[in-house]
């Protein structure tokens, strides 16, 4: 009984020492953009059907001074097709001709797309994104 609760009192001086948590461990880290480490979602999340099924959701993140455009595609799009293009922006509704913060890729398995971090904290966006031709937008945050 002597070696359990000395084995014991070790592992929770291990514990304390090494900052490691035996109970109730954080879940990992969620995604950032990139040069961003803290990112909070403004507006609504927008899912993309495909084929009748929730294939993606279209988000926008505010953070570091700038707006993001966020895609993730859900596992059960990912595993019925080989591969997929992937397409975001932000659009700032006082210059609706322009597209900011834009990325693509093409042909890919990536289950997320970040777009580059868009200079319009100050004006009224929305994010959109493209799962290959199906498209959709958040709401718009002023």
């Amino acid at each position: 009984m002597r070696l359990i609760a000395r084995t014991g009192s070790i592992v929770c001086a291990l514990v304390a020492l090494t900052g490691l948590s035996l109970v109730n461990a954080p879940s990992a880290a969620a995604s950032t953009p990139s040069g961003c480490g803290s990112v909070s979602q403004i507006g609504s999340t927008r899912v993309l059907t495909v084929g009748g099924m929730n294939a993606a959701s279209v988000k926008q993140y505010a953070g570091c001074g700038r707006n993001y455009a966020y895609l993730y595609v859900w596992q059960q799009f990912r595993n019925t097709r080989a591969d997929w293009d992937l397409y975001v922006y932000i659009v700032n509704h006082s210059d609706s001709g322009n597209d900011y913060g834009e990325a693509r890729v093409d042909n890919t398995r990536r289950s997320e797309l970040w777009g580059p971090g868009a200079d319009t904290t100050a004006y009224c966006t929305h994010a959109t994104g493209f799962l290959d031709n199906t498209g959709g937008s958040t709401s718009t945050v002023c």
